[in-house]
């Protein structure tokens, strides 16, 4: 799977917890523990994002798996793509785009996550209590927080896919690896519209 694509699938996972459509405010404590993970996470992605190579895996008709270093070189199959300083700026943008949508994407997952675990603990909560009406005005401002974040992450995406447009123009080895699509986009924006 690409990685466009697991971004992807990162985010449409995001939006299903959201059709939990239960949980609670959390308290002061807790709340700053999730915002602690989601920092630390995001940290996490970032050190990797500038410090490992990106994997881009296999090409459109089943080329060598390939990579873009931090230092904006290609590699596929093993070999490093002849590239010049203004190619490998093109490839470091894009790098910086894909860095970004990771980075989004998850504190995004990580809120839908947290969002559903306080879904199941309001509901079995709501179902010992018989009183399972205020299950969803209870998580109503989480979920209209984590929609907005992830409309915004389907937002970065029009510029993440016009900076592999401009790479693959660039580099014409990199043109089985640009398989990133406005299909991709809508998907994202139709899932962000129809999110509860």
């Amino acid at each position: 799977m690409s990685r466009s694509r697991s971004l992807l699938l990162a985010f449409a996972l995001a939006l299903a917890f959201t059709g939990c459509s239960a949980g609670d405010d959390r308290d002061t404590e807790s709340a700053g523990g999730f915002a602690g993970m989601a920092q630390q996470a995001a940290d996490e992605i970032r050190e990797e994002m500038a410090t490992e190579d990106i994997d881009l895996g296999r090409g459109a008709n089943d080329e060598p798996a390939a990579k873009l270093t931090p230092q904006g070189d290609l590699v596929i199959g093993g070999e490093k793509v002849a590239m010049t300083d203004e190619q490998r700026a093109v490839a470091l943008e894009y790098r910086a785009a894909l860095a970004q949508v990771a980075e989004t994407g998850a504190r995004v997952g990580l809120q839908g996550a947290a969002l559903a675990g306080d879904a199941l603990k309001l509901t079995a909560a709501a179902a010992l209590s018989g009183n399972a009406d205020t299950v969803e005005s209870q998580l109503k401002d989480q979920v209209s927080k984590l929609e907005t974040e992830a409309r915004a992450l389907c937002d970065t995406l029009p510029d993440l896919m016009a900076k592999q447009q401009r790479f693959a123009e660039a580099v014409p080895a990199f043109v089985p690896y640009a398989n990133m699509d406005q299909d991709d986009l809508e998907k994202c924006m139709d899932e962000a519209r129809d999110a509860p």
